[in-house]
């Protein structure tokens, strides 16, 4: 029965981590196509657009997160509101960071650094938000 219960246990982490990577792929797409609307179209700044296309994707993300992915933590929902909104601008920043060198310091294109730094900063996401956001 334990061997049972260990097994069940290591599915639902790993269907948990998929449900993760589908919203992640959603919310990442989203955000490269607000990005890329912002600086081919509108013409904004390459940190500008980031900024913009990254925080509508990290809203849509925390509501699908909610729902889907993982179940609500020890906090009210405006707590955890909060503390996702934290972690997320943290995540943000580390974001614009790396698009900015990797710009600026390896003359990569925009929207490669943008990329890039999608995939970088999702493991931190992820880690932080089943940690300390949501239950486990």
């Amino acid at each position: 029965m334990r061997y049972f219960l260990l097994e069940l246990h290591k599915q639902k982490k790993l269907f948990q981590v998929i449900k993760f990577g589908v919203v992640g792929a959603l919310c990442a797409a989203i955000d490269m196509f607000l990005f890329i609307l912002l600086f081919d179209y509108l013409h904004l700044n390459y940190l500008l657009a980031n900024f913009g296309s990254t925080c509508l994707a990290i809203l849509i993300n925390y509501f699908i997160s909610k729902k889907w992915v993982f179940r609500s933590g020890k906090y009210s929902n405006q707590v955890e509101l909060v503390v996702f909104v934290g972690f997320s601008l943290i995540g943000l920043l580390l974001n614009q960071g790396l698009v900015w060198v990797f710009v600026e310091y390896s003359m990569a294109d925009p929207k490669l650094g943008k990329l890039l730094a999608i995939v970088l900063v999702a493991i931190f996401n992820f880690i932080t938000k089943k940690a300390f956001v949501f239950k486990g």
